[in-house]
Order: structure tokens, then sequence, then C-alpha cells
């Protein structure tokens, strides 16, 4: 009997503490922050550099200026040439030059619409916080 009792007991204080916070007035329970990064804004027009800071990268949709923003930032970063493919037809390549002293790096940049290539040079200087400017 005395076991039965302590088992009710033990039962009734578990069962009662999972309600304690309900209707409590505290502050509402913290939400964990999603463990993706958002992505980094790009730049606008003539900022971007290249092909893409011109009238062709204002005619891309946002999605595959974004692709073709990463790419171009992935081949400063390296060094090598870097393709890619937008969700709308259009697709290029990033080739980077040799990095300077000063930490910039020239690129030339293709990109095909309607298998048409148009091109452009431009000139990425790594900034302190690591990313990226476009000089020309």
């Amino acid at each position: 009997m005395q076991r039965t009792l302590l088992v009710i007991l033990a039962l009734g204080t578990l069962s009662l503490a999972g309600c304690s916070s309900v209707g409590s007035g505290g502050a509402p329970p913290a939400v964990a922050a999603s463990a993706e990064p958002a992505a980094p804004a790009i730049p606008t027009g003539a900022a971007l550099g290249g092909a893409l800071g011109g009238p062709v990268g204002a005619s891309l949709s946002d999605g595959d200026r974004q692709t073709a923003w990463e790419a171009q930032v992935a081949a400063l970063d390296s060094g090598q040439r870097r393709s890619w493919r937008g969700s709308h037809g259009v697709f290029g390549y990033v080739e980077a030059g040799a990095a300077t002293g000063d930490g910039c790096r020239a690129y030339s940049q293709t990109i095909y619409i309607a298998g048409r290539p148009n091109r452009g040079r431009g000139v990425g200087c790594k900034q302190p916080d690591g990313s990226w400017k476009m000089t020309s």
C-alpha cells in the first residue's frame, strides 16, 4: 500500500511539473536560430563589375544574378575558373587572373543569354571583412 502511494505521488508530481510553465506570465521561450546562414546580399548595378554590372546583368533574374555573383566571388577567392548555370537558361563562367600584392585580382566574365556570349572584365579587391569590392 505504501509503495502504491509513493508511485501515485511521484506520477502526480511529474505530471504537474510539466504544467508549471503554462500561464506563468514569463517571457516566451527563446526560438533557436536557423542553422543555415542567410545568403549575403549582392551589390547592385555597376558595383557587380564586369558583364554582370552592366545591362546584361540587369536583364538577369535576381536568382540568376545571385548565382553569377557567387561564381564571381568563388573565382576571385580561389583564383580558378568558376562556371555557373542559372535557372532561366542563362549560364556563364568567370576566369580570375593572378592576385596582386594589394589584394586585388583582375577577372574576365562571360555570360551566355540565348546562346550569345556577353563578355566583360573587371578588377575585384578583397576588403578587410573578407568581401570583394569590384573597382572596375
